[in-house]
């Protein structure tokens, strides 16, 4: 296996440079007594000059949203704000390659709002590896794996496997309830993300009908 074309067993340095690691447990990511000490802490392991550090911290605390949380101590902060420091120490080393490691499991729903926004933002800059067992947060994936059992089954796009009730079946996925309902009324769940779209997709099939009559 190789990450970014380097061998983790001989080059883990290169690869440490290119791979930033996020875990469900926020907790275990905060390791300095303010905000800004946390967010520069992986690049003071890397030696980076103090300058160029106080840039990137400052360029990784405003990419997550805490501009002005630089001084506060993170044992005050939500489970989500916890969780969007340590990711802003993993976007101050600049890696190419986010992997998430259910990075939302173990927060509130407004925590989980917050993190999958800031993730999000990021996917256009960022390759994003999110592992996860909440389908509703893969919703604008390029493409999903499914594993079972340790083994890879499947290799498809959001749309194909919220269209696959028997993938779904056998793997013990569960559908998120807009995309469930969407399915339910015969329409598209991929397409439908929010109640919103599903409100306006299902009004627009009743003025039709009501139309045509």
């Amino acid at each position: 296996m190789r990450v970014a074309g380097y061998d983790p067993a001989t080059e883990p340095y290169e690869v440490r440079k290119r791979l930033g690691i996020l875990f469900q447990n926020p907790e275990n990511g905060l390791v300095a007594p303010f905000v800004e000490d946390d967010v520069a802490f992986g690049l003071e392991n890397l030696g980076v000059d103090r300058e160029e550090m106080r840039a990137r911290v400052a360029e990784a605390i405003e990419a997550v949203g805490l501009s002005g949380y630089e001084r506060r101590e993170p044992h005050t902060l939500s489970g989500g704000e916890k969780q969007r420091v340590a990711l802003a120490g993993l976007l101050a080393a600049g890696p190419e390659i986010l992997a998430l490691d259910e990075p939302t499991s173990m927060l509130d729903a407004a925590g989980r709002r917050e993190v999958l926004g800031r993730l999000q933002a990021l996917r256009a800059t960022r390759t994003i590896l999110h592992a996860t067992h909440h389908l509703e947060e893969l919703v604008d994936a390029d493409r999903i794996l499914v594993l079972n059992g340790g083994n890879l089954v499947s290799d498809v796009t959001p749309a194909r496997l919220f269209s696959d009730a028997e993938l779904l079946r056998e793997n013990r996925l569960v559908l998120p309830t807009v995309q469930r309902l969407a399915l339910e009324l015969g329409l598209s769940p991929a397409e439908l993300r929010t109640p919103e779209r599903l409100a306006r997709a299902v009004l627009a099939r009743a003025a039709r009908g009501a139309g045509a009559r």
